[in-house]
């Protein structure tokens, strides 16, 4: 018997993701604000602040592609742009009062629908979830290592 195109884990992902992206959306919206400006605060150290090149890996992005968020958060006195003292090409970025607020926000939120999935689904089933993703991570990975040989 042969699985349907959406019976594959790439499909899977991809809808489950939109699914969930849509739901954070929602929220977003709700608050004035969009799911990219979370999850940018979800990486922005609260306490130091964080470089601009160690934000984008972690939202799977280039560097110079973060220009046009960190302008649309820097207008909204969500953060502040400092270029380093040692290298002027390195920016941090360091959260407002209002940015640890929405940051706040955004934690909540994410934290919220966890603990519904859990719930919902049972710790072990949101532990084995975790674990299969992280495998399939991996797989992926060494995949990508295989193909650039």
């Amino acid at each position: 018997m042969t699985k349907k195109h959406t019976e594959t884990i790439d499909s899977k992902l991809k809808t489950a993701w939109q699914t969930v992206s849509r739901m954070y959306n929602n929220e977003a919206i709700l608050h004035d604000a969009t799911i990219a400006i979370a999850h940018f605060l979800l990486n922005v150290d609260s306490h130091e602040g964080s470089f601009a090149s160690d934000i984008a890996p972690a939202l799977g992005m280039e560097s110079t592609s973060l220009s046009r968020i960190i302008s649309s958060l820097e207008e909204k006195k969500i953060i502040i742009r400092k270029n380093d003292k040692t290298d002027k090409r390195k920016i941090l970025i360091t959260l407002t009062k209002k940015g640890k607020e929405q940051k706040e926000l955004a934690k909540n939120i994410v934290r919220n629908f966890n603990q519904l999935a859990e719930i919902k689904l049972g710790k072990q089933r949101v532990e084995d979830f975790f674990s299969t993703i992280d495998e399939i991570v991996s797989i992926a990975e060494e995949r990508t290592k295989q193909l650039k040989k």
